[in-house]
């Protein structure tokens, strides 16, 4: 008897969950409005920011990575994004021939019910990233694209049309799709990079996670996917949380893995805000440096350590101060998230900013957006090996000897939007 195709039992799943979807009653309340929304913070309004890298050891301080990264929605749910390097060296500044490590034009949006969420972005161009529409705890193990295209090898990252769909029902179960047309550059068939069916389950402490389907493979080139499974267990420890990670996948050695998540502090602080990671190839300690940054558009600038003296007077219920004394209200908001991987060499060469949440009106003539961005943060680090054996020291020496160590940079922005009474 012929085995079924990969399509069909991925097929059977999505009418099984859409089924429970369809039958199953909606939750009273909610914040989020329900329907589709496509997130914006307003026409020509944006981010820019310009920054530079460095490694140093006893034997050598290399200043390199000198990038400038743009930012601009161009229409409810659709947004431009770059990230330009000047130039093709691992390390140094020496030579002057800038190039995309990251170029695309986004179009994304989301469909709230009762039920779950459906969550759908199509990207033209080059990326470094594919998660969407947020990282889960297994997500935070993915491989970071190399930096094998500084060292003369060709591109690393995804370059194409890359397609996304999403589906969270509320019970734990979803589906998870990323279909990639190679261009721009790259000649490779068109195909999945990774299609799967996830179960996600929250009892505090514990935290559970399973996918099951055409999983992404961890070989080069990138943008491959192997049938098998992975399966997450991860605790609150109060102060920070710890997970473990197994994955069997066709196609490569079964791995293993640990993830620390850091709490928000003055040392995670700092290390987010330079991108501080120490490296083993080679061994030295990496940063990125912000230099300046901007903003475009109708887009007033907060820095969130001074949010108590700006939203505790200006914009409290029940106090009066500069944007109410302008006849202006809150009339909208966008909660985001934005993040940053990097583990070869400590190279940071990515951004992303999940638009996590909305309601309201967030655009159009007379609005005012105040952007409030908390500090950025080490959130975590990943480490993930080829082994499965830990009976011995000499086990345990060679499971880190052959481990992969992503790390995830991020900041929490809420975009406020204020209007005159309608």
């Amino acid at each position: 008897m012929k085995k079924p195709s990969w399509g069909i039992i991925l097929g059977i799943i999505a009418i099984v969950v859409f089924a429970l979807a369809w039958g199953t009653p909606s939750p009273a309340g909610g914040d989020e409005p329900h329907g589709w929304s496509f997130p914006t913070i307003g026409t020509f309004s944006g981010t820019w920011e310009l920054s530079v890298g460095a490694h140093l050891w006893s034997d050598h301080f290399d200043v390199r990575n000198l990038q400038v990264r743009a930012d601009v929605d161009l229409a409810p749910g659709l947004r431009w994004h770059a990230l330009a390097r000047s130039n093709r060296l691992l390390n140094g500044l020496g030579e002057w021939e800038p190039r995309l490590d990251e170029h695309f034009v986004e179009w994304y949006g989301f469909h709230n019910s009762g039920h779950g969420v459906f969550s759908f972005s199509v990207k033209a161009g080059r990326a470094r990233y594919l998660r969407f529409p947020y990282p889960d705890a297994i997500s935070t193990f993915d491989q970071v694209p190399g930096v094998e295209d500084l060292q003369g090898g060709g591109i690393t990252g995804y370059s194409g049309v890359i397609a996304t769909a999403d589906y969270a029902h509320r019970s734990g179960f979803g589906l998870h799709g990323v279909w990639i047309d190679w261009s721009f550059g790259v000649d490779r068939p068109a195909e999945w990079a990774e299609r799967y069916i996830f179960y996600r389950r929250t009892t505090p402490p514990w935290h559970f996670e399973a996918r099951w389907g055409d999983l992404a493979l961890r070989s080069l080139p990138m943008g491959k996917c192997g049938e098998g499974y992975s399966i997450f267990v991860g605790r609150d420890m109060g102060g920070w949380d710890a997970g473990l990670l197994w994955e069997d996948v066709s196609g490569q050695e079964t791995y293993t893995g640990i993830v620390i998540t850091f709490k928000k502090e003055s040392t995670t602080r700092w290390m987010g805000s330079m991108a501080f990671d120490y490296t083993r190839s080679p061994e030295g300690f990496a940063v990125q440096v912000p230099l300046l940054s901007g903003t475009f558009g109708n887009l007033i600038r907060m820095d969130a350590s001074r949010e108590p003296a700006f939203t505790g007077i200006l914009m409290a219920p029940g106090k009066k101060g500069f944007l109410e004394a302008q006849g202006l209200v809150l009339v909208g908001e966008i909660v985001a998230e934005r993040i940053r991987t990097y583990w070869q060499s400590g190279q940071v060469r990515n951004w992303y900013e999940h638009r996590l949440s909305s309601w309201g009106k967030t655009s159009g003539k007379g609005v005012v957006a105040v952007m409030v961005e908390d500090p950025w943060y080490l959130q975590l680090e990943a480490l993930v090996s080829p082994h499965t054996t830990f009976s011995s020291w000499e086990a345990l020496e060679e499971w880190e000897r052959d481990r992969m160590g992503p790390a995830q940079l991020s900041q929490k922005v809420v975009y406020r939007f204020y209007a005159p009474p309608e």
